[in-house]
């Protein structure tokens, strides 16, 4: 026969292995019964590691660092040019391929190299037109002879002054001259051919022809009135051509007119310039 089970053994036995999961999540989770004790030991945690990098933090020491970077967050790379350009920026005494550096003149030093250049070549310019530009001679009444003719002949000497530095003047001969009283004219002459170098005077004399004329009453008393004498103003006038020259070379011509009003204190013997005025 069987036995049968007394219920009340079988309840009894099965209520200890149902309590056995209630211990089990006792002791699974002591923290849960305590949350205080999990903040404060998480905070301690995590004080900890600022506390060790403080006191752990290195001297910053210059140097080259390599930094490696996610290629998924690389968004743009540099040429390869630019790393030529940082090197030469970084050492510019440093070649490529060993050789010596080759300095380049910077632009703005050629350019005042230019400036400086057509300022000299200006100022030549402008010192050798200064030079080379012939400037009129000017003239001076000497002494004037009269013969106490007919017709008489004025001997009428001049004094030209040539008052360029380096430019010599050569005069031709031909140049009209003439000789007015009031303006009358009463001779006529020809202008003689010299040469004269530069910083030179030269006299030379211009003969005067007198014209068909009837001479004047004040230049017939002065011509023959000794005592007292009668002075006389008389006007003379040239057309003068020249050529001018540097030492031996002649590079150009020049024409002018020379014109001066003088007084002489008589027309007879011993006559002398009491005033005159002279342009050219």
């Amino acid at each position: 026969m069987a036995e049968r089970a007394d219920p009340s053994v079988d309840d009894h036995d099965s209520k200890p292995s149902a309590d056995k999961p209630e211990n089990n999540n006792h002791d699974s989770n002591p923290s849960a019964d305590n949350p205080e004790n999990n903040n404060h030991d998480s905070k301690s945690s995590s004080d900890q590691p600022e506390h060790n990098n403080q006191l752990a933090l290195p001297a910053f020491r210059s140097a080259t660092y390599v930094v490696q970077v996610p290629k998924d967050q690389i968004f743009c790379v540099p040429p390869p040019e630019n790393a030529v350009l940082a090197e030469r920026h970084g050492n510019p005494f440093r070649s490529n391929k060993g050789k010596k550096p080759r300095r380049r003149r910077p632009r703005c030093c050629l350019c005042i190299s230019v400036v400086l250049l057509v300022l000299v070549l200006a100022l030549i310019a402008g010192v050798v037109y200064v030079l080379l530009t012939p400037k009129d001679p000017t003239f001076h009444v000497e002494r004037v002879v009269v013969k106490n003719n007919t017709r008489p002949d004025y001997g009428i000497t001049i004094r030209a002054k040539n008052s360029n530095e380096i430019v010599g003047i050569d005069y031709k001969a031909g140049g009209v001259a003439s000789l007015s009283f009031k303006q009358r004219g009463i001779a006529k002459g020809k202008y003689p051919s010299f040469k004269q170098d530069s910083k030179k005077s030269t006299s030379f004399r211009v003969d005067f022809h007198g014209s068909n004329i009837v001479l004047p009453r004040e230049i017939e008393k002065s011509m023959k009135s000794q005592k007292p004498k009668i002075k006389v103003s008389l006007s003379l006038k040239m057309d003068v051509h020249a050529r001018v020259r540097v030492g031996a070379l002649h590079y150009g011509s020049m024409k002018f007119v020379a014109a001066c009003d003088f007084t002489v204190d008589t027309l007879a013997k011993n006559s002398r310039i009491l005033s005159q005025k002279c342009h050219t």
